[in-house]
């Protein structure tokens, strides 16, 4: 009778172990999976894809500008990557990394926004696009797709959509570096500064794309965490822009 009560008592003791064990993966969870509802929401309301003629490729995106500031003034952008999880609006304010840990309607959250910081541009010479490694591969978890080099050669555009404007990049190098390295310089004296920053981003590359910019060139860098190195590491996809074209409506 005491050994059945005892065996009892332990598997009680077993069950309530793995029950709150279980609440807290719940609860750990639980705001990821919460932000990635909301974004695809977001989805929902604020976008229309329109194709082109022949339906193969997305020409454009319909964002309704209006419905996203409304939301917040922050949201300066839109970004796509065709073949990857990423497809989320651009947060911009005032504050250098306002949005590590807020999402796009400023309020607190782990994974954050895609982020540019204050004071850049998308007609800028080079910028930077930060968002963070999610081991769910949402945000920018899903750049290291571009660490196999038959992934990146099948998939080598970013769209970055603004209000009234389009820009097409091609995706030209990418590798792991210090979030302190010159990886991350964006403005260059002179032309040769610029050209020897372009010679870098080449030779660091994992694998050719292809694609070799040119004195003339603008750069979009996107940056994440890197897998399996140094909390200081990162993981960088340089891009050249190819296009970057006014929307105009047709109807």
């Amino acid at each position: 009778m005491v050994k059945r009560t005892l065996y009892q008592l332990l598997l009680f003791g077993i069950f309530a172990v793995a029950l709150a064990c279980a609440v807290l993966a719940v609860k750990d969870v639980a705001p990821f999976i919460k932000s990635e509802w909301e974004i695809r929401q977001l989805r929902e309301k604020v976008k229309t894809e329109e194709h082109d003629p022949n339906g193969k490729e997305t020409r454009r995106d319909n964002i309704h500008w209006d419905q996203l500031q409304k939301i917040n003034p922050d949201i300066v952008a839109w970004i796509t990557v065709p073949g990857t999880k990423i497809d989320y609006p651009v947060l911009q304010c005032s504050t250098w990394n306002e949005y590590l840990h807020k999402d796009y309607k400023g309020e607190y959250s782990y994974p954050g926004s895609i982020f540019i910081q204050p004071g850049v541009s998308f007609s800028d010479q080079h910028i930077v696009v930060y968002g963070h490694n999610m081991a769910s591969r949402a945000m920018f978890g899903s750049l290291h797709d571009y660490e196999s080099k038959e992934f990146g050669r099948e998939h080598p555009d970013v769209y970055i959509y603004e209000q009234g404007r389009t820009t097409h990049a091609r995706i030209y190098s990418t590798y792991d570096c210090e979030d302190a390295s010159e990886t991350y310089q964006t403005e260059f004296r002179t032309g040769k500064e610029w050209m020897a920053w372009l010679t870098m981003t080449v030779e660091e590359n994992y694998y050719g794309m292809g694609v070799v910019p040119v004195k003339e060139d603008r750069v979009i860098t996107l940056s994440t965490c890197s897998t399996g190195r140094s909390e200081d590491s990162r993981y960088t996809v340089h891009s050249v822009v190819q296009e970057r074209t006014e929307d105009i409506d047709e109807d």
